[in-house]
């Protein structure tokens, strides 16, 4: 068990880490793709090519989710990393299901079809971070996956509630097809603080602090990158 001084320090390493991350310019809520739709200047034809790039990333999350669930060692947090688990393929919240499911349904309403999402070809920066996701799982303690969510799901609700507001005011799309964002407020940011949790219960020393900010800050740079569309 680590000291209540490590505790304390690992509390404020998380701190400091979502300081750092709220300073950061490659914030999603910034991105350049969510204000042009928030002001209506996104063409339908650039939104859908951010859709067939972003589920690719969605179609895979229930999987990682199993992944990182799998190589927990931790009898507290593994019961809520299994939730984390359904909550992706089944979806646990009133008015939900899996969450690939809910973009279909968005991209429905963009006249993309499920077989049209599922063989889009994926860009060099969606690769990047689908790749990026996947090896650290193999290659890093579970903990350190974890606590990186702090700048994945973490900063993705802010992003998702004015996306869902946005195609519906500005592009006039029903509030059920855009549930996946409006789910996602209440989902992600519920993930994002069970990763702080596991930071602060396992981030207790110099060389981790190191390696998490890291990659941390890696996860905020490939999700932003991989949501930037040719004009």
């Amino acid at each position: 068990m680590p000291t209540q001084a490590k505790v304390a320090a690992a509390a404020e390493f998380v701190g400091r880490l979502k300081e750092e991350i709220a300073r950061s310019p490659k914030q999603r809520i910034n991105h350049p793709f969510v204000r042009a739709v928030c002001e209506g200047r996104a063409s339908m034809e650039q939104i859908r090519q951010w859709a067939l790039q972003d589920y690719q990333f969605r179609r895979a999350v229930p999987r990682i989710a199993l992944l990182r669930y799998l190589a927990c060692t931790d009898p507290v947090f593994q019961p809520k990393l299994y939730e984390v688990v359904e909550d992706e393929t089944k979806g646990l919240r009133p008015g939900s299901v899996g969450h690939p499911d809910m973009f279909v349904e968005f991209g429905a309403a963009l006249g993309l079809s499920r077989g049209e999402l599922e063989a889009a070809s994926l860009r060099p920066a969606t690769a990047a971070h689908l790749y990026y996701t996947e090896l650290i799982i193999h290659t890093l303690p579970w903990f350190v996956v974890m606590a990186a969510q702090i700048s994945a799901e973490g900063t993705f609700s802010p992003a998702a509630a004015v996306l869902g507001q946005a195609f519906i005011k500005q592009y006039g799309m029903k509030p059920e097809s855009v549930r996946f964002f409006t789910v996602h407020v209440e989902a992600d940011a519920e993930h994002g603080s069970l990763a702080e949790d596991i930071a602060r219960a396992y981030i207790t020393s110099a060389p981790l602090e190191k390696l998490t900010r890291e990659v941390t800050l890696r996860r905020l740079e490939l999700l932003y990158d991989a949501w930037t569309i040719d004009s």
